[in-house]
Parts: C-alpha cells; structure tokens; sequence
C-alpha cells in the first residue's frame, strides 16, 4: 500500500505503503602606487572585470513553510583576472571586503556546506552571499564574512604572476517581505579587493578594484497548485521472495495518480525526497523504520523511467527535479507507477517506505 501525502508531499509504502509525498558587474578602478617596501601587484595587465546579471531572474514560488533564509537560486561562478605582478616576498595578502554594508548592524549569517556566509542585503529581503577562491593555489573557496571597518577577508600570495579569483555568489531570501512578485534592484558597488591594506592613514601601498553588481529585476511567482489528495496511499500486491530472484528484479507494479489544480496556466515540476535517507538521489526509496522485511526498497515511475531523489526543496534546478506539465491550467492528474525492487537477498516481512513530493512553479 503506497501512501501519498503533499508535503508541500508524502508517500507512504507499506506492502509497500510508499509516502510521497543573479550575474554580477564586477568593474575595476585601479590605484597605481607602488614603492620599493610594498612591491606586492602590478595591477597594470587586469582587464576591467565584468559580470553582467540577467536584465530578468525568475524565482520559483518559496513555500510558506520555508526557512526565512532561504537561497532563491543556484549558485553562479565567475574567474576573473585579478592582479599581475604578483610577488611572493615579501609575504602579502589579497584582501577582500563588502565594500559598504550599509548598516549599523552586523549582517546575517548563513551556513551551508560547514561553510558560514554574512549576507549583503540589496533590498526588499534579497541580498547575496559570496565566497573568493585563489585559481593559482587550488584551494577551497573562502566565505566572504566581513565588511570594511571590521577584520577583513584574506587570501595569500603563494604564487609570483598573476592572480586570479574564482567568484561564488548566491541570492539569499533573508526577510519576508519578498512575498512582493516583483523586486526591481539597481546597480551597486559590492566588493573592494587590494593587494596590500586598506587603510588611507596607515600609508601602505595598495591596488584596488571594486566589485559591482549589475540592475536586476526579480521575479518571483505568486501562482501555485493545490494539491486534491494530501495523503495519497497505493496498495502494492503481496509478493513471494522467489518473485525477486536477483538485485535489481522489481514486480508488483501498481498505478497511481497524483491530482492536482492550478488556477491559471504555469510550468510545474517536481521533486521527490526519500523521507529515511534526505539526500539520497537514488532511484530507491529505502525501507523506512518499522519494516520487516530485508532487501527491499520502492520505485517510483513516470513513463517508465524511475523517477531519482532529490532534496525537499522547490528552487528552480533542483536536484533530480523533473517537468510536471507545461502551462498546466485547471485540473490534472499526474500518473505514476510503484513497484517493489530488490536490493540485496529478500526476507520475507512487511515493507514500509515514505517520501515526500515537493511541488515547483516555474
């Protein structure tokens, strides 16, 4: 028996209940005063550096149960040519700083990957996160935490010549007041980089470029679906083990049909999650607690493909997320197929799998 519920949606599988459930401009102003106790970066030889956003960013509709901060996009990457010259003695630092944070208040932070980002608010509850990375060294990408006046973000000369940055950067959701479909966001200064210290009094020598980020306009969708059943249970047949000879046999497919109803025309995509294991993106959803039988899992089809886990979530390019329909208006139902699927040698016993369905309006 498969069991469906709209987490935004769950399937439960017993026998098996099965539970379903920007680009940036970045433009260089270059400072030239070198002497001979600072000699750092040439600077001359760095072309103006430019990320040009998208005139136009849709976001897909952020669900009402989301976190307040929220990515509202993939993350972007852009290398780019920073300084050339560089020397490696004496010892020096790039440094890297939000180059007006604007407030009296210290940024929100977000963590991802281990990793924690300040965020730098644009307006109306969006802002950007951004991390740099050294392309000459080959090391992991360094969260951008701090602004100027506070202790800056760094990354070491190892390599004499060129260097060059690696530039991660992601629209965050940090306030609700995004619940507005349209953010209109002008251009703005975002990052100073220097090859040396900014600090006018303190009389070093320094380069500078300035990092901005071109006009963009936001659009986030207002429109969703709603889902007809919100617990969805299909009743998959009793098996014999022999009916699974070898890994990867599957039998007992059963049909079922997820309803759904939207008001006006809209791309719909989906993405399931495996409720036992999150971040699985395989195409099994594994034996939730409570199960007694071993070396069974559950497939779920669409048109006879298995369909691959993703994380619950419903931002646009989602991992393993798939199109529903293409300008789906009124009443629909999404069929489906459940089926059992060996894994390792079958015992007999009960099978319990749960997964969520997480709807994408694109």
């Amino acid at each position: 028996m498969i069991q469906l519920t709209h987490k935004q949606s769950i399937i439960n599988i017993y026998n098996a209940i099965l539970t379903i459930l920007f680009y940036t401009t970045i433009s260089t102003n270059m400072a030239h005063a070198d002497t001979a106790a600072y000699p750092n970066c040439d600077g001359s030889g760095a072309s103006p550096i430019s990320f040009n956003l998208p005139a136009t960013i849709n976001v897909a509709t952020i669900p009402a149960n989301a976190p307040t901060i929220t990515p509202i996009t993939n993350w972007f990457t852009q290398s780019a040519l920073s300084f050339t010259g560089c020397r490696t003695t004496p010892s020096t630092v790039i440094y890297y700083d939000f180059y007006d944070y604007g407030s009296a208040s210290l940024p929100q932070p977000y963590t991802e990957g281990g990793l924690t980002y300040f965020i730098y608010p644009l307006g109306n509850g969006i802002g950007i996160v951004t991390s740099v990375q050294n392309l000459e060294a080959g090391t992991g990408p360094t969260p951008l935490q701090n602004y100027i006046g506070v202790l800056h973000n760094t990354l070491p000369i190892i390599k004499s010549g060129n260097f060059s940055t690696i530039f991660r950067y992601r629209p965050i959701r940090y306030s609700p007041s995004t619940n507005s479909s349209t953010l209109s966001l002008p251009q703005r200064r975002l990052i100073r980089i220097s090859d040396w210290q900014y600090a006018f009094s303190a009389g070093f020598t320094y380069h500078t470029q300035d990092v901005s980020l071109s006009a963009t306009t936001i659009n986030i969708q207002t429109i969703s679906c709603s889902v007809n059943t919100s617990n969805i249970t299909v009743q998959l047949p009793t098996i014999l083990p022999t009916s699974l000879p070898s890994i990867g046999s599957t039998t007992g497919t059963t049909p079922f049909n997820i309803a759904i109803n939207c008001p006006s025309p809209v791309n719909v995509y989906m993405t399931m999650t495996d409720n036992s294991a999150p971040s699985s993106t395989s195409n099994i959803i594994s034996a939730a607690s409570g199960s007694t039988s071993q070396g069974l899992g559950v497939q779920i089809r669409q048109n006879n493909v298995p369909v691959s886990m993703g994380s619950d979530s419903s931002m646009v390019g989602n991992t393993n997320q798939f199109l529903v329909g293409n300008r789906i208006s009124g009443s629909m139902a999404i069929p489906f197929t459940a089926n059992y699927i060996s894994t390792a040698t079958v015992s007999p016993g009960t099978l319990k799998a749960i997964a969520t369905f997480t709807m994408s309006y694109q």
